[in-house]
């Protein structure tokens, strides 16, 4: 209880959270903690009363960060960092080590605040060896107030995921620094990226933004920096290089693996028969080729586009690489059938965050429409995709076909069927487009009707009896 004219600021989870400017299950977290001070009463609603001086000189100690967010004027008074003057300096290494402390854990590294800097998070040194400045220094120095200013800067936290954790370096990459462990070039940074990523290597240009942006680390050495033996253009460690090198495949929400997308899904007879004819290595313009002949398409997928699915983690990595010392050598990254096909036989949505419907179950299709029945009969053959894009215009009571490129979605999310027959299939008779069997075609054109319901279907029905398509 808190006695009658006790002159105890009092202070609620929800104001903790206002002060210190956190989310309120922050707040709610920190109350569960041993060391958290006890609630001294509680108020309107059981809301839990606090001891606002005792909370405020627990965060102090606990969360400094936090303390200083609520006294952005009194930063040196954080137990993590030491009084001093404003204008000592401090070198690079000795901010890392601050930084370290000021967040209970392990000292930034140098490479880190270089990013840092070039993003303008920390601000470029106040003294530079030569500047004239007294005293005379011998490496880039920084204000204790400059410092402190970046140390005790607002964060906005970022919730980790299991796809933001720097991966671990390829057999290349390990095989590549065992025997190479000297400085690393702009030019050869592109390569090894290229490489690791089954591409061409990446364009300097884009590295340079990377630079700019922190993604990939200054150089560790440039041209005229004094140091020993001098350099003629900018050189990377291998270390201050493996964390982009090994940088997550991608910032988007986490791919599945393609062999756990695959699980259920078996390969096309076409596929299969292609394999067994063909059981080398592929090259990505063969996997872009497969793709658009698996996926109905007339083209072959975009090499860009498969270098995305790579990225993300949808197609595998390829297997082999220009130099990875293996037997025989490759002249560009190839990839083996059984890497190649989990990515092959799974379908892919054309449209994002749409779930792909479920196939009607057989007493949820529709019966055949008089018209459909009639041109069935008459046409028992093979069906191309823009007969099937006029028959379920038809059948949903639309006046223009289907567009073909619905159609091309709707096989990728396994609405429509994939095609019986393709190009070069090795069947007879050969044929020039994908082609599907009326069995094939008919779950998909009964399916059930959408909103136009009972009026399409009668408007279908009503159709000309002497139109055979």
């Amino acid at each position: 209880m808190i006695p009658a004219n006790s002159k105890i600021k009092q202070t609620t989870l929800e104001k903790i959270a206002k002060r210190y400017k956190v989310g309120g299950s922050t707040a709610a977290s920190w109350s569960l903690e041993p060391t958290f001070p006890g609630f001294l009463d509680k108020g309107w609603g059981k809301t839990q009363l606090y001891d606002e001086t005792a909370v405020d000189e627990w965060v102090l100690e606990h969360k400094p960060e936090a303390w200083v967010a609520a006294h952005p004027k009194q930063k040196q008074k954080a137990t993590a960092l030491p009084a001093g003057d404003a204008k000592d300096l401090l070198p690079l290494k000795l901010i890392g080590q601050l930084e370290g402390r000021f967040l209970s854990r392990e000292a930034t590294p140098i490479a880190t605040l270089r990013t840092y800097i070039s993003k303008g998070d920390l601000a470029r040194p106040d003294r530079r060896p030569g500047d004239g400045g007294k005293p005379e220094v011998k490496e880039d120095m920084w204000f204790r107030e400059t410092a402190y200013a970046y140390i005790t800067r607002r964060r906005n936290v970022r919730r980790k995921s299991g796809g933001d954790e720097q991966r671990e370096p390829s057999e290349f990459l390990q095989r590549y620094f065992a025997e190479n462990p000297g400085l690393l070039t702009l030019e050869k940074i592109a390569e090894l990226d290229g490489q690791e990523h089954g591409r061409k290597p990446t364009a300097l240009t884009t590295l340079k933004i990377y630079i700019s942006q922190g993604k990939l680390a200054r150089p560790d050495r440039v041209p005229g920096d004094g140091k020993e033996p001098a350099v003629e253009e900018r050189m990377w460690e291998p270390e201050t290089a493996l964390p982009y090198l090994c940088r997550p495949a991608s910032r988007r929400s986490p791919a599945k693996a393609a062999e756990d997308e695959s699980a259920d899904v078996q390969p096309s007879e076409s596929l299969k028969q292609y394999f067994e004819e063909n059981p080398g290595l592929l090259t990505l313009e063969k996997i872009a080729e497969l793709d658009g002949r698996e996926q109905g398409r007339p083209k072959a997928t975009a090499l860009s586009t498969l270098r995305v699915y790579i990225s993300q983690g949808k197609l595998a990595r390829p297997d082999r690489l220009p130099g990875d010392g293996k037997e025989p050598e490759v002249d560009e990254p190839m990839w083996t059938p059984e890497a190649a096909l989990p990515f092959l036989a799974t379908p892919r949505q054309a449209s994002r965050g749409k779930a792909a419907p479920a196939t009607p179950a057989a007493h949820e299709l529709r019966k055949p429409s008089e018209f459909l029945e009639r041109y069935l009969k008459k046409n028992p053959g093979p069906l191309t995709l823009k007969v099937i894009a006029e028959l379920d215009a038809r059948e949903q009571g639309r006046e223009k076909p289907t567009a073909e490129s619905t159609l091309r979605a709707y096989i990728s999310r396994g609405v429509l069927a994939r095609p019986d027959r393709l190009p070069n299939d090795g069947k007879t008779p050969a044929v020039d487009e994908p082609m599907w069997t009326p069995k094939t075609a008919l779950p998909y054109l009964l399916r059930p009707l959408g909103r136009r319901s009972s009026a399409a279907k009668a408007a279908t029905d009503s159709g000309p009896q002497d139109d055979d398509q």
